[in-house]
């Protein structure tokens, strides 16, 4: 767990980077700082590894404080991925991932064994890539050792700078994917900075929006779209709305306005309740027939124009609700 009550902080400029910025998330949960260059993302997130101090509020890691903590042993207990990966130029793919577990004293067997297994779970050949050096990977599998490193140890908290931003459209969408399917991230506190909308609501259960330092709103990406609290939060997302709106609904959101068509001998591949709008509807679009969703013991058949009923229904009905003023 992670927390954050009141922190601020400002550079010799006298300029806040950072202010009254409070947060709290939860082991097993992934919090995205996002917003663009200035927000004062990054330097949230380096105040929690001491690797800049706070002028002043609190920031507690597992229920300590992050200053009653030596920092050798606090930076140790949590992985941290950077936008470059910072891998040692002179050192093997495994001798980089194993650092952390080498310096926390573990046994040569262990650390080959915890290093061959995160490879293998991130599609790094051990046969061709165990003994090799950085500048022999390509971008994505140099990014890739990097996660396997500040995930080596096993740490409960993960942070993550800008992991994705090096990499070309097409790698970066595949070790995101990789990222996302990792057992490794189920019972971590992971917090990722990005400035990548899309990217924001993939990996994200909540998402934290900056601007000039200073919390605009935190929610989930369905919270900050429908029920945003200013201007800013709702104008920041204008540009993908449709897109983003689709991704952030899960089915269930709007089962209520999806009729009980049951299929007969349809067989469309079948969706559950857990998958976006937006996975129905390419489903849909590239079918051009109706795809079957499960909802918990019951089968339920729909085509294109009855999900788009439901979805503006679902936003005719949220958006009655009127805005809350109360920041998160």
């Amino acid at each position: 767990m992670i927390k954050l009550e009141h922190v601020n902080k400002s550079f010799h400029n006298g300029k806040p980077a950072v202010r009254d910025v409070s947060f709290e998330v939860n082991t097993g949960e992934t919090l995205v700082l996002l917003g663009t260059s200035g927000s004062g993302k990054t330097t949230t997130l380096r105040m929690i590894n001491r690797l800049i101090a706070p002028d002043s509020g609190q920031i507690l890691v597992n229920g300590e404080s992050v200053n009653t903590q030596q920092t050798e042993a606090l930076r140790r207990n949590i992985g941290y991925v950077l936008q470059d990966n910072g891998l040692f130029p002179h050192y093997t793919v495994a001798e980089n991932i194993g650092i952390v577990p080498t310096l926390l004293k573990w046994d040569k067997k262990r650390i080959e064994e915890r290093t061959r297994s995160l490879m293998e779970k991130l599609r790094l050949s051990v046969a061709d890539h165990y003994d090799e050096y950085p500048q022999q990977l390509s971008g994505g599998q140099q990014q890739r050792v990097g996660l396997a490193r500040a995930l080596a140890a096993d740490p409960a908290v993960l942070l993550m700078d800008e992991p994705f931003g090096a990499l070309d459209p097409v790698t970066r969408a595949s070790v995101r994917k990789e990222f996302r399917s990792l057992d490794e991230i189920h019972n971590k506190t992971v917090i990722m900075v990005t400035h990548d909308v899309p990217e924001a609501f993939e990996l994200g259960n909540r998402i934290c929006l900056m601007d000039k330092g200073a919390i605009q709103q935190t929610g989930t990406p369905a919270e900050l779209l429908f029920n945003p609290v200013n201007d800013f939060v709702s104008n920041f997302f204008q540009e993908q709305r449709f897109w983003l709106e689709l991704n952030a609904l899960r089915l269930t959101d709007i089962r209520s306005w999806l009729s009980d068509t049951v299929p007969g001998e349809n067989h469309a591949p079948v969706l559950k309740g857990e998958d976006s709008c937006w996975d129905a509807l390419e489903q849909l679009t590239t079918l051009s027939a109706p795809v079957n969703i499960l909802f918990n013991d019951k089968l339920v058949r729909i085509d294109t124009s009855e999900l788009m009923h439901a979805f503006t229904q679902y936003k005719q009905t949220v958006s009655g609700h009127g805005r809350s003023t109360r920041l998160s």
